[in-house]
């Protein structure tokens, strides 16, 4: 099956921002998370980190994407110093009003997971918890 959505990655300071347009399939999520490994290497080498997604258009995926996105997330919490998942989303997009209860599921027990209409916000948060991270995490 061909990939299903668009993504773009950069970082800014210690957070790797995905720019991801939904909705998206698991074949997107490994070409992502693939994408996304010489980033987290390069970040986790210079201390704790985390991620922000800015979502456009739809939230939504299937089951399996959202468990290969929390596995990777379980692997970084355990190897790479990794602090959190925030997902940045306008109350306008796609499944915005009833999947964050889902997401916060799926992620439970591994890290701390947000959802902000606003970038700067989700950027203050991560970075909190970036400085955070030693004192939780010793």
């Amino acid at each position: 099956m061909r990939s299903h959505g668009s993504f773009k990655i950069y970082v800014d300071g210690q957070i790797l921002v995905s720019e991801v347009t939904g909705p998206w399939n698991t074949e997107l999520v490994t070409q992502w998370v693939e994408a996304m490994m010489p980033t987290i290497e390069e970040l986790s080498a210079k201390g704790s980190w985390g991620t922000i997604a800015i979502v456009k258009n739809s939230l939504l995926c299937p089951k399996e994407a959202l468990e290969l996105l929390t596995d990777r997330a379980r692997i970084a919490v355990d190897k790479r110093q990794f602090v959190g998942s925030v997902y940045v989303a306008s109350p306008e997009v796609e499944g915005r009003n009833f999947i964050e209860p889902i997401y916060e599921k799926f992620y439970q027990g591994i890290c701390p997971i947000k959802f902000f209409d606003d970038y700067d916000v989700a950027r203050n948060w991560i970075q909190q918890q970036c400085i955070n991270y030693p004192k939780s995490h010793a």
